[in-house]
Protein backbone atom coordinates (compact mmCIF):
# COMPACT_ATOMS: atom_id res chain seq x y z
CA UNK A 1 0.00 0.00 0.00
CA UNK A 2 0.93 3.15 -0.35
CA UNK A 3 3.94 1.81 -2.93
CA UNK A 4 4.28 3.78 -6.28
CA UNK A 5 7.00 2.06 -8.15
CA UNK A 6 8.61 3.55 -11.59
CA UNK A 7 9.19 0.14 -12.98
CA UNK A 8 8.31 -3.48 -12.41
CA UNK A 9 10.33 -7.03 -13.38
CA UNK A 10 8.16 -9.69 -13.57
CA UNK A 11 9.71 -13.47 -14.17
CA UNK A 12 6.67 -15.87 -13.19
CA UNK A 13 6.79 -19.91 -13.42
CA UNK A 14 5.82 -21.56 -16.34
CA UNK A 15 2.42 -21.42 -15.79
CA UNK A 16 2.58 -17.53 -15.96
CA UNK A 17 0.95 -14.44 -13.45
CA UNK A 18 -2.47 -14.60 -11.69
CA UNK A 19 -4.77 -12.45 -13.14
CA UNK A 20 -4.90 -11.09 -9.65
CA UNK A 21 -1.49 -9.82 -9.92
CA UNK A 22 -1.21 -8.49 -13.23
CA UNK A 23 -4.33 -6.07 -12.37
CA UNK A 24 -2.88 -5.23 -8.95
CA UNK A 25 0.59 -4.21 -10.73
CA UNK A 26 -0.91 -2.51 -13.38
CA UNK A 27 -2.83 -0.43 -11.02
CA UNK A 28 0.31 0.48 -9.55
CA UNK A 29 0.84 2.64 -12.62
CA UNK A 30 4.14 2.03 -13.07
CA UNK A 31 5.97 3.33 -16.25
CA UNK A 32 7.33 0.02 -17.41
CA UNK A 33 7.23 -3.45 -16.64
CA UNK A 34 9.83 -5.83 -17.59
CA UNK A 35 8.24 -9.30 -18.64
CA UNK A 36 10.93 -12.47 -18.75
CA UNK A 37 9.39 -15.87 -19.43
CA UNK A 38 10.34 -19.32 -20.35
CA UNK A 39 6.84 -20.13 -21.76
CA UNK A 40 5.46 -17.97 -25.26
CA UNK A 41 1.91 -19.36 -24.12
CA UNK A 42 1.64 -17.61 -21.02
CA UNK A 43 3.75 -14.90 -21.89
CA UNK A 44 0.81 -13.74 -24.56
CA UNK A 45 -1.85 -14.75 -22.23
CA UNK A 46 -0.54 -12.14 -19.75
CA UNK A 47 0.15 -9.41 -21.90
CA UNK A 48 -2.93 -9.43 -23.53
CA UNK A 49 -4.10 -8.94 -20.55
CA UNK A 50 -1.74 -5.94 -19.22
CA UNK A 51 -2.62 -4.59 -22.43
CA UNK A 52 -6.50 -4.40 -22.17
CA UNK A 53 -5.09 -2.74 -18.93
CA UNK A 54 -3.37 0.51 -20.83
CA UNK A 55 -0.04 -0.82 -21.60
CA UNK A 56 1.31 -1.04 -25.16
CA UNK A 57 4.20 -3.99 -25.68
CA UNK A 58 7.16 -2.26 -26.83
CA UNK A 59 9.27 -4.74 -27.58
CA UNK A 60 9.63 -8.63 -27.82
CA UNK A 61 13.64 -10.51 -27.26
CA UNK A 62 14.49 -14.29 -26.88
CA UNK A 63 17.54 -15.18 -25.39
CA UNK A 64 18.90 -18.58 -25.78
CA UNK A 65 20.35 -19.43 -22.80
CA UNK A 66 20.57 -23.08 -22.99
CA UNK A 67 22.21 -23.33 -26.47
CA UNK A 68 21.76 -26.74 -28.46
CA UNK A 69 18.40 -27.23 -26.44
CA UNK A 70 14.60 -25.86 -27.91
CA UNK A 71 14.42 -23.72 -24.62
CA UNK A 72 14.36 -19.91 -24.81
CA UNK A 73 13.33 -17.06 -22.55
CA UNK A 74 11.79 -14.11 -23.87
CA UNK A 75 12.15 -10.54 -22.36
CA UNK A 76 9.41 -8.08 -23.07
CA UNK A 77 8.87 -4.53 -22.57
CA UNK A 78 5.77 -2.90 -22.21
CA UNK A 79 5.17 0.52 -21.74
CA UNK A 80 2.06 2.60 -19.95
CA UNK A 81 0.13 4.20 -22.38
CA UNK A 82 -0.34 8.19 -21.68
Amino acid sequence: EGIQPTAILVDPPRKGLTESFIKASAQTGAARIAYISCNVATMARDIKLYQELGYELKKVQPVDLFPQTHHVECVSLLVKRS
